[in-house]
């Protein structure tokens, strides 16, 4: 893949996300508000503006009713997932910039990685929609099977001939499209992030600074020990406290198998959404520790993973932020609130979890220099140590054809005598 080919299809791709997650906000923001406003001008007139259909697109009522909080929860992750993407630019300039822009592993490794961690950021909106909306559909199924029970009104008229949409259905139905819509956006940016880390594979390492001084090299192996040492008991515990809250929601959800319908209310609640959730971010956590110990400890990936891992923490802080605002509630621990007192625990935990990666990646940035000079340095090595095991087989070859050479001028002479 040309550069000009790449590109072409990270800033069509990047603009394409952008600007379909800045109309779902504006969406979600009117139907938010403007039911609101609705309400407030009309007042006592709410039943007749009601049977026109006259909001039809709006749920929100400023109750903070169990609908009120899923909407709030859409618009606030809409937006972070809005403003994420918007920042996948600035790895671009870095890299694309007519006159400053640098072409190199370092640049495209960061973008790659971002761009993985924001698609994995829609993802698990969708996997959370889902879950939502398969409860909703659950719930619907049962007030459409109540309401056939009822048959017709004392009139004898039907009312599924004047229906309307409730709050719920409402709902369920912008979490369908936001489901939809995470789902195609989440795998065009993902195979944007293969086709960059593939493209970042094909180039060979690039200078970055001098590192020839003694004390330079020192400085340079010192922090990527430090960075090595508070990773390593970042990421143990970052893994911990996800393996513990899975397995708690877990055996939370089988016990409430055992509670008949009043677990299964629980379950749409949130239940379901959170177990699926949290597996995701725990593969993902998995892909963040490896990929930091072969930086930091291995020195395996060169300035390709040393780009990798800068730019990735910052978007992986992201992504736990984006699961803390899908589990946090006003009323922390209600067990009739979404995920009950386990989501809540989740929430807490993603919501600290995520600032400490913020502090690590501000810190990995302001000593970026070192971290790339060390990998430069260690990539140096291997290609150097691979040179000199190539000069020696050539050594070998040379030493091994005189011998034949010799050996063969004495067959010759043996024969003569």
């Amino acid at each position: 893949m040309t550069m000009s080919t790449l590109a072409i299809g990270t800033i069509t791709t990047t603009l394409a996300t952008l600007t379909t997650l800045v109309i779902l906000f504006f969406w979600t923001t009117n139907g938010i508000y403007g039911s609101n406003n609705n309400n407030n001008n009309n007042g006592d007139d709410d039943d007749d503006n009601n049977s026109s259909g006259g909001s039809q697109d709006q749920w929100w009522e400023f109750d903070m009713k169990r609908e009120e909080q899923a909407a709030f929860k859409v618009l606030a992750n809409v937006a972070v997932l809005s403003v994420a993407c918007a920042t996948l630019f600035v790895p671009m300039v870095r890299i694309w910039h007519p006159s400053k822009g640098l072409y190199d592993r370092y640049n495209l490794g960061g973008l790659a990685a971002s761009t993985f961690l924001v698609g994995n950021m829609l993802f698990v909106s969708f996997w959370y929609s889902a879950g939502f909306l398969q409860g909703e559909e659950e719930n619907g199924s049962n007030d459409n099977n109540n309401d056939n029970d009822d048959g017709n009104d004392d009139d004898g008229n039907n009312y599924d001939d004047a229906y309307e949409m409730d709050e719920e259905e409402l709902l369920a139905y912008h979490q369908n499209i936001v489901s939809t819509v995470s789902l195609v956006l989440s795998c065009a940016l993902l195979t944007l992030s293969a086709c960059i880390f593939a493209a970042a594979r094909q180039l060979t390492e690039m200078v970055h600074g001098s590192n020839d001084e003694v004390h330079v090299r020192v400085r340079s192996a010192a922090h990527m020990e430090i960075f090595a040492a508070m990773w390593k008991l970042l990421s143990a515990c970052t893994l911990v406290v996800l393996c513990v809250l899975f397995l708690v929601a877990w055996v939370l959800s089988l016990g409430e198998v055992s509670l008949g319908e009043e677990g299964e209310g629980r379950r749409e609640e949130g239940g379901a959404s959170l177990t699926v959730v949290l597996l995701w971010v725990i593969g993902v956590t998995i892909g963040m520790t490896v990929l930091g110990r072969k930086v930091l400890s291995d020195k395996a990936l060169g300035t390709l993973g040393a780009g990798m891992l800068l730019f990735g923490t910052v978007y992986y802080a992201l992504l736990l932020f984006v699961v803390f605002l899908f589990f946090v509630s006003p009323e922390f621990g209600d067990p009739g609130e979404e995920g009950g007192p386990a989501g809540t625990a989740v929430a807490v935990a993603c919501f600290f979890l995520s600032m400490l990666h913020v502090a690590f990646s501000m810190g990995m940035h302001k000593y970026q220099k070192s971290m790339i000079l060390g990998a430069q340095e260690e990539m140096e090595e291997v290609a150097s140590a691979g040179f000199q095991r190539m000069e020696d087989d050539d050594e070998s070859r040379r030493m091994s054809m005189e011998d034949d050479e010799s050996e063969a001028g004495s067959a010759r002479g043996s024969k003569l005598v």
